[in-house]
Order: structure tokens, then sequence, then C-alpha cells
């Protein structure tokens, strides 16, 4: 019997065709499923006792246009410094009620839901659709904005220095009027050039703030870093302890004068690890010059549990 090999080859493509489409990347997200810095890795996990959870912080798209946004400027009972931030994914914030949590952030300009007593920061994540589709009106009566989310690292916001300084005068100085304080980009906590030969860290920072210092055109109240410690919890907890600090000090320093956020930052390793991390940074951090701070994250396998708040959540909460 012989084989029409035109007409096998139409009905082969015709069974494989759906498998292909639905198996290429999403077209605006691709791949880029994580925020944290590219120097530590690219795919997140957190291990406690014998179980991964893999973690997708990116709500980098998904704000919602529709839904108007009720701004609140947060009644938690905490010092105002220690916050939480948290994605669609994550579990009620609603459990952290009563707590240390004074306020909290999204990566993003939609709360999600969030409870109306914790004052909630909308971030421009990035300067392109969709992350600046009707930023302004979502912006609007929010006291703290934060701008471009660690522009010094390829496959996040991603931008040379100059670049964010025209869009930063662009998207975010319009909005510094009637009392709000707009943030400098959030950069990492590496040192050095990216592969592009853009600095990273506080030295992409350090050049930002050169160039934006116009009270008519370009001003950044406060400044924004994250921090990461080895990856693995390879190191032990003292060493990551002075490394968060020698890095929150550059900050600081670099600051030169301005308000200091550290909006995301983290200890590898194991629940008690993470825990004796906190211990001994939290303190410090009520006492330093740091304005406003949150761990990463809230989600399963770090500070909660079945979308309740573990022993780790607990001791960064105050519960």
């Amino acid at each position: 019997m012989s084989i029409d090999y035109r007409i096998f080859s139409l009905l082969l493509l015709s069974f494989l065709l759906p498998t292909l489409i639905h198996s290429t990347p999403h077209p605006q997200r691709g791949n880029r499923d994580d925020h944290r810095p590219a120097e530590v890795e690219q795919t997140i996990t957190t291990t406690t006792s014998d179980d991964t959870a893999v973690i997708d912080q990116d709500d980098s798209n998904n704000d919602d246009e529709d839904t108007p946004i009720v701004p609140s400027t947060g009644t938690g009972t905490g010092n105002g410094k220690r916050g939480l931030a948290y994605n669609s994914s994550s579990p009620s914030l609603q459990v952290f009620a009563n707590s240390d949590i004074s306020w909290v952030h999204s990566w993003s300009s939609s709360p999600f839901d969030a409870p109306s007593e914790f004052l909630f920061v909308p971030t421009l994540w990035g300067d392109e659709p969709p992350h600046t589709d009707n930023w302004a009106s979502l912006a609007e009566g929010h006291p703290y904005l934060m701008s471009f989310n660690e522009p010094d690292i390829i496959g996040q916001a991603d931008m040379t220095v100059g670049d964010a300084v025209t869009a930063y005068n662009r998207l975010m100085f319009p909005l510094r009027k009637d009392g709000v304080q707009i943030g400098a980009p959030s950069v990492c906590s590496g040192s050095g050039n990216n592969d592009r030969g853009v600095p990273m860290g506080t030295g992409w920072l350090r050049e930002f703030l050169e160039q934006c210092d116009d009270p008519d055109s370009c001003v950044a109240d406060f400044v924004s870093g994250h921090w990461y410690g080895c990856p693995g919890g390879t190191c032990s907890v003292s060493d990551d302890v002075s490394s968060f600090k020698g890095y929150v000090n550059d900050l600081i320093g670099t600051a030169d004068g301005r308000d200091v956020w550290v909006p995301e930052f983290q200890r590898y390793g194991n629940e008690a690890g993470q825990r004796e991390f906190l211990e001994a940074v939290l303190p410090w951090l009520d006492d330093s010059a740091v304005v406003r701070y949150a761990y990463y994250m809230v989600v399963d396998g770090i500070l909660t549990t079945g979308g309740e708040v573990n022993a780790l959540g607990g001791a960064y909460a105050g519960i």
C-alpha cells in the first residue's frame, strides 16, 4: 500500500500545532518570573525541612486597570518601618493584622485587596506598557511611590542610568506634588557592571542621583535597595548579617541625606537560619536610618504556611 506523504505530513502538523502553540512563553512576560537579583539565582526556591517551594513573584504585568483603588494611609500598630512584600498569589495579608506591620507593596500599582490598616505603596515596575498603562491615575492619592525595579539587572527593569532618568522625569516627577514623595529606582546589592556594561547596585544609584538633581525636573525623595544572602544559605548567619549591614550602610551613604528604604531582602536557607538572621538585623534596622523595610516575602514556605503566619512570619511581624 502506497502512502501519500503530503497527506501524512499535514495530519502530523495538525496534531502537533496545538502543543507548539501552548508551549510558547507569554508574549509579555516571557520567562521573567523572578524579581530576585540575577547574581544570586534566576529560579527561586526556598527549602523548609524536606519541602521546596517554587515561587513566582512577578505581578508586574497584572495591574487591574478596571478596579478603582482606594488609597490607604495605614493604621498598623508598628513603628512605620516594617512592611510586607507580596503579590496576587500571596495568602491574605489579614493574617498579619494587629502586628508590627505598617505598610505593604506588591511590585505593582495594584494592592490586591490588601487590608486598609496597611499603607499600600504602588510601584512603577518598568518604563514601558503594560507597567505604564494608567500609571498616573492608579498612583493618584498615594503618599509614597516607588519606581523601576532593579534597572541594573538584565531581565528586570534593565535600564541604563540615562534612560532611567529620562523615564523618571516623564513618569514619576509629575506626580511629586501635594506632599507625595517619590523614590529612586530600586537597585540590587551587586557591584561592578552587568553584561551590558551597566553599573550595578549603589554604583548605578550614585550615577542616577548625580543626574537626577534638578528641583524643577528630577528629584528623588528616597532611595531604595534590595539585598539577598549567599545562594542556598552557604554563608554563616553572621557573615550574612555583616554583608547586609555593610550594604545598608553603603546605601545610607549613597543616599546623601535622603530617606532610605529596603523593600526587599532575604537570607537564604532553612527557617532556623532565617530566624536567627532576622533576630540580629531587625533591632538594628529599627534603630538605623532606614525608614521602611520589607522581608521577602508573604508566600507559603517563607512567612506563611497553609495561608497562616508561621514561626518565621510571626518572628518577623511580632505576632
